[in-house]
């Protein structure tokens, strides 16, 4: 009972002997030609065909024979000053270099050092690869490797290559339909592979459109990671570099992303221009332990097993992961395209490993420093949103669309700890102080699913079309009161724009324009000369019985303190989010240069 305990232990610490690289006389044939050291260290240097290779020409090349078939299953060419060694390992194509089984053996400026080994995996032998892995030796020594798993069955390329490595180019990648790709790094002490850094990255499209309908991240690093000064452990590739690994028992997913798509569908985007609406970044310092987290694929080169979030677990841990802070981001002008997903900002609120700076303007933000392990979003009625529940705080730069600059700040607050946001402040340019604070007792929220068939249906068919017909009605109402290039410009660019959510965010920021403009003319209108002089009164305002103390009339008064409350019934619908009744609120006043409203179309 004792032995099987100890065993039990290993395998969850990822060190048993599966893990370690098998002895070179069990390996078939092409595993033995690219079989490393007792050390991990791979050369071509005592290969027999090294010579022939180290003398040929840029361009040149020869052919092998390793399985002894009778046929090349080898291509052995020098390329960019490179010695390349490019393997089939079915051992059986017409065209080695057909990436669907090959082996890409690389040495950078011909050294005979290997330098990378890019590999191509066909499971199902159907033509077309299932998986693409590349791995990254320094010294001839390997250090870490990408792996990539894609469920499509298209056959795509996983990771675009630039010199053999990843380009870093996740547009021309297949980082979209539904596929994972996921970082190891190497353990010389085990002589297995250890998750690090971006472990995995998932992406789901059920409904087999082509892009990304949902995206996850986990950051992988040591659990004392989330503090210090490195705020990005897990994209530090000095870690990556180094010779030595942290062991699995020290590892932990430091940091989650989880970004949604929910716009109509089908979707019709250009690859190279992916898009998420929405993204949850979360911390915490949960121990990488998961179901089903160690994949051996027998057809992989030595040390066969990684190490990995499945991808069909990856989106359940992802809802359920026990976070200590939870950021959330919302593209409301949709400016930011990333395969990664939306996901939070080194600002105001620092959430570690989060994956490095991305874009500042027209992104809401929100923050929660409540621990839970549940992803809860709501809507409120008050400025028509899907909001974080649980967030405390909020705000949202507005700028850098129709001009070079910062026009406006919306921040967010919930000021009972209730989960919901029920403050509101708006900042504009010049101003050091809001503009506007609305301050709601019922923020008439809802919770709703976190399921895209829901979101997309409940935002796209209830939310923004109800949303823009609100804008423009109180906007065209507005606009006969005062007028503001600013916002024009705003109408403008919600007039271009292609999709409905963008069009309502242009026409939200132009209707709070507006707003501040018809609110301040009001209470001008309001203030002049607290009542009209009896001299100045119009007839309609004189009474019969004479003037009160001789400087106004009783009319006077009336009319002055009707228009204060009309004025203050638009101000109170307006920032509580009534904006129908806020539109009929200003159709009661009488804008400038206009004539006298009949009584029955002012109560319309």
């Amino acid at each position: 009972m004792g032995q099987i305990r100890v065993l039990v232990c290993l395998c969850v610490l990822g060190v048993t002997s599966a893990l370690a690289a098998p002895p070179q006389a069990h390996l078939p044939w092409y595993m033995r030609e690219t079989a490393m050291t007792q050390d991990g260290r791979l050369t071509f240097l005592n290969k027999p065909w090294w010579p022939r290779a180290k003398a040929l020409a840029e361009g040149g090349s020869f052919t092998l024979d390793l399985n002894h078939d009778g046929r090349p299953d080898t291509i052995i060419e020098r390329k960019d000053g490179n010695i390349i060694e490019a393997i089939d390992d079915s051992g059986k194509t017409k065209e080695i270099l057909n990436k669907v089984d090959t082996a890409y053996v690389v040495s950078y400026r011909g050294t005979g050092l290997v330098d990378r080994m890019v590999v191509y995996i066909d499971n199902n032998h159907d033509g077309k690869a299932d998986e693409m892995e590349i791995r990254y030796y320094k010294d001839g020594y390997l250090r870490f490797g990408w792996f990539g798993e894609n469920f499509d069955n298209d056959g795509a390329q996983i990771f675009s290559l630039k010199n053999w490595q990843y380009a870093a180019n996740g547009f021309t990648s297949k980082f979209r339909g539904n596929a994972m790709i996921y970082l190891n790094k190497y353990n010389p002490k085990t002589h297995g592979w250890e998750p690090l850094s971006e472990c995995p990255f998932a992406f789901w499209d059920p409904d087999h459109d082509g892009p990304g309908d949902i995206v996850t991240r986990f950051s992988v690093a040591p659990l004392s990671s989330n503090a210090g000064g490195d705020l990005d452990y897990a994209n530090n590739y000095a870690y990556m570099w180094a010779p030595e690994a942290v062991p699995l028992a020290r590892m932990g997913s430091m940091n989650v992303r989880l970004s949604f798509n929910i716009d109509p569908e089908p979707r019709h985007l250009d690859p190279n221009s992916p898009h998420y609406n929405f993204g949850f970044t979360m911390v915490g310092d949960h121990p990488y332990r998961y179901p089903q987290m160690f994949y051996t694929n027998p057809r992989r080169r030595p040390p066969q097993t990684v190490v990995r979030v499945p991808w069909n677990g990856a989106l359940s841990a992802s809802l359920d992961y026990p976070a200590r802070q939870t950021g959330f981001t919302w593209d409301e002008a949709r400016s930011v395209h990333r395969w990664e997903g939306q996901f939070w900002i080194y600002e105001r609120q620092l959430l570690y490993n989060t994956g490095g700076p991305t874009y500042r303007w027209n992104m809401r933000r929100e923050y929660s420093s409540q621990a839970t392990a549940r992803r809860q979003i709501y809507y409120s009625a008050v400025d028509k949103r899907y909001h974080l529940f649980g967030a405390s705080e909020g705000w949202m730069e507005v700028g850098h669309m129709v001009d070079d600059k910062k026009d406006m700040e919306i921040r967010y607050f919930d000021t009972n700890g209730d989960g919901y946001f029920d403050k509101w402040e708006v900042f504009v340019a010049g101003s050091p102080v809001p503009v506007r604070v609305t301050t709601v007792v019922n923020p008439r929220a809802r919770l709703v699913p976190l399921k895209r068939s829901f979101l997309i249906k409940d935002y796209n068919q209830q939310v923004l079309p109800q949303a823009i017909a609100q804008d423009e009605q109180l906007i065209s109402e507005m606009k006969k009161f005062v007028s503001s290039s600013l916002a024009a410009e705003y109408e403008g660019a919600a007039a271009k724009a292609t999709m409905a959510e963008s069009r309502r965010y242009c026409l939200d920021v132009a209707r709070e324009l507006y707003f501040l403009g018809v609110r301040g003319e009001l209470y001008r209108r309001d203030a002049s000369g607290d009542y009209p002089a009896l001299s100045q009164s119009t007839p309609r305002s004189l009474l019969k019985r004479g003037p009160v103390d001789g400087r106004y009339t009783l009319s006077d008064t009336l009319d002055y303190w009707k228009l204060a409350e009309e004025i203050e019934a638009f101000v109170n619908d307006y920032g509580s989010g009534h904006l129908h009744q806020a539109y009929l609120d200003l159709r009661k006043i009488t804008p400038p240069d206009h004539p006298v409203r009949p009584k029955s179309d002012a109560l319309r």
